[in-house]
């Protein structure tokens, strides 16, 4: 957890820093046409509620790369800016200390360039208009991170999230991803099932 990684304005921190707060960690790209901008849309949603609660010296909400080559902190910066709201952080880092941190978690990340099909077929980058090249396979996960440093909770699957994500975002998403939005496959991970273990490890109430 000391591995370096850093925020949306290019500032660096590790996850050991944020001992004494219970994480919420999860893991996601900016150039996901499938599932991540309904992961966003729960990390927001957590991080409202955190804020709501006057529980930011308790709590930390992470969503970390696994796309080193494209997110950078002005990409994450441009991702965020789309959602309206700042109540979570958003984190990337280089691709060995990705690589690392996500294997630490049993979720790495693996590199896979689009097809001919895929890329005729894909919807151009949001932020640059131009075709993505390749994707980053990962599992998908959301883990809580105790005060003292260790695992708590953690939930594998799609994010069930209350279906709003920034317009942008929708074009964005090809048909597999339209799919996941209204109707994500099981198993599913939701915000109320965070903001519950979170009151469980961290005492503090956040509406679940």
């Amino acid at each position: 957890l000391n591995t370096p990684i850093f925020d949306s304005s290019g500032k660096s921190f590790t996850l050991a820093s944020l001992a004494g707060k219970s994480v919420v960690l999860t893991n996601f790209l900016t150039s996901c046409h499938e599932i991540c901008p309904m992961t966003t849309a729960n990390m927001r949603d957590i991080g409202d509620a955190v804020a709501k609660a006057g529980a930011n010296s308790k709590i930390s909400v992470v969503e970390l790369s696994v796309d080193a080559g494209r997110d950078t902190a002005p990409r994450l910066a441009a991702y965020q800016k789309l959602f309206g709201d700042t109540s979570w952080t958003l984190a990337s880092g280089t691709e060995t200390n990705l690589d690392t941190i996500w294997t630490y978690f049993g979720a790495p990340a693996t590199k896979d360039p689009y097809s001919t099909k895929d890329l005729a077929e894909l919807p151009k980058d949001w932020l640059t208009g131009k075709p993505d090249t390749y994707d980053m396979t990962h599992a998908d996960l959301v883990v809580v991170i105790g005060p003292d440093s260790t695992w708590r909770w953690l939930d594998l699957g799609s994010p069930k999230s209350n279906g709003a994500i920034p317009g942008k975002l929708k074009a964005y998403l090809s048909k597999d991803g339209l799919h996941n939005l209204a109707q994500p496959e099981e198993p599913t991970w939701t915000v109320g099932a965070v903001l519950s273990a979170l009151k469980e490890i961290s005492g503090v109430s956040l509406g679940a």
